[in-house]
């Protein structure tokens, strides 16, 4: 009794919005109505409960958003059990394994190869090595403070070796960790959570979720929903299903079977027996017109090259010779571009195209000017060195 009450209610809730979402607009009604009357036919009602989407008389289909129908969840369970299935039958294949042995010789390999063997082992002689050998080089020539240079190669040599060693074993116990374990876990775990969840929710919960709204939500919107037209799609709510789309379902709601993909293979194979010659008369022609494009560069470069030439003496004879300390010239004429471009800007005799000529060429013919000041490199300390040792290694 109670159930019943309930179901009323539910009804006497459900045909005002119902009746108010059919209702077209004063606008949208009248032309372009497909479909003669208002209510759906018995065929529309069952295409509506059963797809989710109903056909008028002019064979176009409309989808209606908060309809999913029964036959796309069914379809879905489908899909997804033949999912499951491929991942639980992945342990018997032999490309898991594989895959498995390649990942675990990948750690092992910056486990042991890497971190223990040419960071650890090999890396701390010949930091020792160079550190020492750089203070004999020193010691010999007599430099400035030589006298210092052993014991600052042994500090250089015991920094580095408090930070080589423990980051070397930590590297090898953690690779070594994860190629003996943390990849055979996941690999022996992956496949059967993937199948799990395919099968528990795509294949099970989600399509029973969208029956269960079906149920509730597709007869009384067949009961009272208008029938559908291109005048009344909103593009949200109720969008016109194209045929492309409709073939597209139906191929994936079908797969081929082995018999149809061989016969495919098949006719790829023909056309490219039939096609070959096209494909050969293809390439030479693209052959052919690569050599008269690589022709004319060459002879555009050539030109180029000689034009350059004239230009570059024409500078020289105006005294603009690279001479010595050219890059130094170029670099400091470079730091100042902003301030020259400003200068040549606001005189307002140059064009923006004439401004950015006269800096190419400023770049490319800096004027002579006096040497610039030598630049005197950072000083350092044990602190600073050490932090240099750490980051180089």
């Amino acid at each position: 009794m109670h159930a019943n009450k309930w179901t009323a209610c539910l009804l006497v809730l459900w045909i005002p919005f119902v009746a108010g979402c059919a209702t077209p607009s004063p606008r949208a009604a009248g032309a372009g109505d497909s479909d003669p009357g208002y209510f759906l036919s018995m065929k529309q009602k069952g295409q509506l409960i059963g797809q989710g989407r109903i056909e008028d008389s002019a064979g176009i289909w409309y989808d209606v958003w908060i309809v999913p129908g029964y036959v796309q969840p069914a379809r879905r369970t489908k899909t997804y059990v033949r999912k499951a299935g491929s991942n639980f039958a992945e342990y018997g294949k032999a490309g898991k394994y594989r895959s498995l042995a390649r990942h675990s010789k990948r750690a092992f390999k910056w486990a042991f190869s890497d971190c223990l063997v040419d960071f650890t082992i090999e890396g701390v002689p010949e930091l020792w090595r160079n550190s020492f050998s750089s203070a004999r080089e020193r010691t010999e020539r007599r430099v400035f403070g030589w006298w210092f240079a052993y014991p600052w190669a042994l500090m250089e040599g015991l920094v580095g070796t408090v930070v080589v060693v423990p980051l070397g074993a930590a590297g090898t116990v953690g690779g070594t960790a994860w190629g003996a374990a943390v990849v055979p876990a996941y690999h022996m775990v992956d496949s059967a959570a993937a199948g799990t969840w395919h099968l528990a929710v795509d294949a099970i919960l989600f399509p029973a979720v969208a029956c269960t709204w079906n149920t509730v939500v597709a007869p009384p919107l067949a009961m009272v929903g208008q029938k559908p037209s291109p005048s009344r799609v909103d593009g949200f709510w109720v969008t016109q299903v194209t045929a492309g789309e409709i073939a597209r379902e139906a191929m994936n709601a079908s797969p081929p079977d082995s018999k149809e993909l061989q016969s495919i293979a098949q006719w790829g194979r023909q056309l490219l027996a039939e096609t070959q010659t096209f494909e050969d008369r293809r390439r030479a022609l693209t052959k052919e017109t690569q050599d008269q494009i690589s022709a004319l560069r060459k002879k555009e470069q050539e030109a180029a090259s000689a034009l350059a030439a004239e230009e570059k003496a024409r500078v020289v004879a105006l005294g603009g010779e690279p001479g010595a300390a050219y890059e130094a010239r170029r670099a400091r004429v470079q730091s100042w571009m902003p301030e020259l471009r400003g200068i040549l800007t606001d005189a307002g005799d140059l064009t923006p195209q004439q401004v950015n000529r006269i800096m190419t060429l400023l770049t490319q013919y800096p004027p002579s000017a006096r040497p610039p000041e030598p630049v005197i490199r950072s000083k350092t300390d044990p602190v600073q060195r050490s932090l240099e040792i750490i980051t180089d290694q």
